[in-house]
């Protein structure tokens, strides 16, 4: 089996953050990019998240020349980078949910894809997705090799889903991230001299880990979408040039690059 099979039945739910005309530019060139493999899907969910400018109907326009079917989920709030990404995941979950979606590949507006995407081989499952690691995960202060890191991969003694791009069984899920639980946490933002990166604040609190959670949680089956070889080179390539984003922006492999930084340039895994 080949994922171009799964994408066939699958929506493609898609998150991002709008502030200016220029996003609004740059998001079309990645739609332009992405529009032979979106066009593979069966329809495209929008979630958006924007500033206090509207443009919302803008947003929605450009969307629509290309989807003209298209969901457009605008969210009512924005609550920054991380709380902000985990409210419009649960926003095309639910959508999908209720609207008995069986299969949603979960992305975000600056990933970029290929053709090579489509010729993935597959195995059977309720998840696939791309681990992520970054240099300090798995080298200091961990002191693995490049083969104990992939043996820990392969028998998934380690599991960091990415959340950038991914596959789920949404009949088989409750839910992704707990509502309650984020609004709880949103406090932190209000400390004195808050610095974004809520993980220093609030122990294991990522995207990362509500995904690996929720994963565990509905006990999924997962399939990695990297074959050892590929991962074997990306794993001397995070190394050799010590990566610590464990989202790999940047990096192309199997045809799924997270392109967060479009004036850099694309190390390609081959």
């Amino acid at each position: 089996m080949i994922l171009k099979q799964l994408i066939n039945k699958s929506i493609y739910g898609t998150i991002g953050y709008i502030s200016s005309q220029d996003d609004l530019y740059l998001l079309e060139q990645y739609i332009l990019n992405n529009l032979d493999i979106l066009k593979e899907f069966k329809q495209i969910i929008v979630a958006t998240n924007y500033n206090e400018l509207n443009l919302t109907k803008e947003n929605t326009q450009l969307w629509k020349k290309y989807f003209p079917d298209c969901v457009i989920l605008d969210s009512k709030i924005n609550r920054g980078v991380n709380f902000g990404y985990c409210d419009l995941d649960n926003l095309v979950f639910e959508y999908c949910k209720e609207n008995n979606i069986e299969w949603l590949c979960k992305s975000a507006n600056d990933t970029i894809l290929n053709n090579e995407v489509l010729d993935i081989e597959i195995e059977e499952a309720d998840f696939y997705y791309l681990c992520g690691f970054g240099y300090a995960g798995f080298f200091p202060p961990y002191n693995y090799t490049v083969e104990t890191a992939i043996q820990a991969i392969n028998n998934k003694e380690y599991f960091y889903p990415q959340t950038n791009f991914y596959f789920i069984n949404v009949s088989k899920t409750d839910y992704i991230n707990d509502k309650q639980y984020i609004d709880d946490t949103y406090k932190v933002t209000t400390t004195p001299g808050y610095n974004g990166k809520v993980w220093e604040y609030i122990e294991n609190w990522s995207c990362e880990a509500f995904l690996k959670q929720c994963v565990e949680r509905n006990n999924l089956s997962k399939y990695h979408l990297v074959s050892e070889n590929k991962y074997i080179k990306l794993l001397n390539a995070v190394r050799q040039n010590k990566i610590y984003d464990p989202s790999h922006k940047n990096i192309m492999i199997n045809g799924i690059c997270h392109f967060q930084f479009p004036e850099d340039k694309i190390i390609i895994i081959d």
